[in-house]
């Protein structure tokens, strides 16, 4: 299994769209909330204008009703792939295998 870190929005968008160009779309994606250039939401709304398919977690520290529905419903991310910090990593793999 390969695995890429992004620091900032940027940097994922680059790593996703290198993926799709290699022809080596990713199995999931994890987006932090608090990326920025752009936003951690805002990179999931356009990997998701890409890949409609592509499955993408969510890792915030807010909680959950603070999360902007709007861009939540764009991204097309629903509540089970949203993951509040601190969470224990067999959560992870629980949404990772749903």
């Amino acid at each position: 299994m390969n695995t890429e870190i992004a620091n900032s929005g940027e940097k994922a968008m680059d790593c996703f769209f290198g993926s799709i160009k290699k022809n080596r779309p990713y199995d999931a994606i994890i987006v932090d909330t608090h990326l920025t250039n752009p936003s951690g939401l805002d990179v999931a709304k356009r990997i998701r204008k890409e890949m409609p398919d592509q499955k993408i977690v969510i890792v915030t520290t807010s909680p959950k009703e603070y999360l902007p529905t709007e861009c939540l419903e764009t991204a097309g991310i629903k509540d089970k792939d949203i993951l509040t910090m601190p969470f224990r990593i067999s959560k992870l793999g629980l949404v990772l295998e749903n």
